[in-house]
């Protein structure tokens, strides 16, 4: 944990303070959106949190680094918007069980964590997943293969789920692989 967390605290302390915007594929599917308890899982500087919470979420906002955290928690609290922000290691971090509407996770993946996802999502609730695929290398070699999914990969780990919108290959290298579920069972 600790050699992780220090890795992500120096990337977002040498980024600029500035809150990115929400992940494209999130806005352009805002439609889907209603309202309710969220969960964005690896949430980095909390982009997608800050689009959740203005769209009307309570949000619990999880990442290893307490520096985008910290940054996350003033830019929200100066904003009133509900936002908890939870510092965690996610390979050790335990989902509360039937407890969210929506859950996104937007390029972080962990195999161990999928069922506690699929666990943590209420009855008809939401999951927003994009993740680098297996051609990322590509774009990036030396990323480690533990973090990268086969193309139809999502599909397969969520084929319990109701598919809203499938995209295995996606983006302009076509390097990440998107999902929108909803939790039928």
């Amino acid at each position: 944990m600790i050699i992780d967390r220090e890795k992500w605290n120096q990337r977002y302390a040498d980024e600029l303070a500035d809150i990115p915007a929400a992940d494209p594929f999130l806005v352009q599917h805002n439609d889907l959106l209603k309202s309710g308890h969220a969960l964005d899982l690896a949430c980095g500087r909390g982009g997608n949190a800050i689009f959740l919470a203005q769209s009307g979420y309570v949000v619990d906002a999880v990442d290893i680094s307490d520096i985008a955290l910290a940054r996350l928690q003033v830019y929200s609290e100066q904003r009133r918007l509900n936002i908890n922000c939870i510092h965690a290691d996610l390979d050790y971090f335990e989902l509360a069980k039937e407890s969210y509407d929506l859950v996104v996770v937007f390029y972080f993946f962990s195999e161990r964590l999928l069922p506690s996802i699929k666990q943590a999502l209420r009855q008809n609730g939401l999951l927003f997943y994009a993740t680098y695929n297996e051609r990322h290398t590509s774009v990036q070699p030396g990323f480690n293969p533990d973090y990268l999914v086969e193309p139809q990969a999502l599909t397969r780990y969520f084929i319990d789920f109701e598919i809203l919108v499938n995209e295995p290959v996606a983006g302009p290298e076509g390097n990440i692989s998107r999902l929108i579920a909803r939790k039928i069972i």
